[in-house]
């Protein structure tokens, strides 16, 4: 079952910072969960929402910023906004990058055929489904996954029309009967997000393939596995 690092070790540490990836890595998960958006003068930048406010001592939307208008904001204790090839060469495991925005897939796309090794590495999730298409149609044999919430009746169905591998819910809605259908039709399932050790039990026994946390610490020590 895979850990991920959701936005890094974002329990401890400022959430999508390379001070967040690394320390996860240190810790032992087995990937790190990044978010991507499109800078002004498109550099794909790791930050979680459409506007700097929440993260960052910034404010407004992140597209109006250059890369160097973001450069000079602090994203928290000191730490910069990254940009994905960054976060990429921070740590060696593979990445998980939530796609944000529709500007943000010409780059990808653009980075997955200059280094066609981040075909293996970089996961591109998101709950647009026509963005994964995109990058799945555009990049073939890419491991790919969509995210979603609720719970629809055929859940399977939304990889398969998005060319993915991966089905992504919500903790709060899966179900061992979901996890079923997945591994029935060939897919993985890994949920979002547990930061419990009780909702990390519960994910155990209903057998999915992985789960994203904030807090990895916790989870780590629960699983008894050998830190880094």
């Amino acid at each position: 079952m895979w850990l991920i690092a959701h936005r890094g070790f974002s329990g401890r540490h400022p959430e999508n910072t390379l001070r967040a990836f690394r320390a996860a890595e240190e810790l032992g998960v087995d990937l790190v969960e990044c978010d991507v958006h499109r800078s002004r003068d498109g550099a794909l930048v790791v930050i979680h929402d459409a506007t700097l406010d929440r993260t960052t001592s910034g404010k407004g939307p992140v597209r109006e910023r250059t890369l160097q208008e973001l450069r000079a904001l602090d994203a928290g204790e000191g730490e910069r906004v990254p940009t994905l090839e960054e976060v990429l060469e921070a740590v060696q495991l593979p990445v998980v990058v939530e796609v944000k925005t529709p500007e943000a897939v010409p780059g990808l796309i653009a980075l997955y055929r200059s280094r066609p090794e981040l075909r293996e590495r970089l996961w591109p999730i998101s709950f647009g489904h026509a963005l994964i298409l995109a990058l799945t149609q555009a990049v073939p044999g890419l491991t790919a996954g969509v995210l979603y919430a609720g719970a629809p009746i055929e859940p399977w169905l939304l990889a398969e029309k998005a060319g993915a591998q991966i089905l992504l819910p919500a903790l709060e809605t899966v179900s061992r009967e979901e996890v079923e259908a997945a591994h029935a039709h060939g897919l993985h399932l890994s949920i979002w997000t547990a930061d419990s050790v009780e909702e990390f039990e519960y994910c155990q026994n209903i057998g999915v393939d992985g789960i994203a946390s904030n807090r990895v610490d916790l989870l780590l020590e629960h699983m008894g596995k050998e830190r880094r």
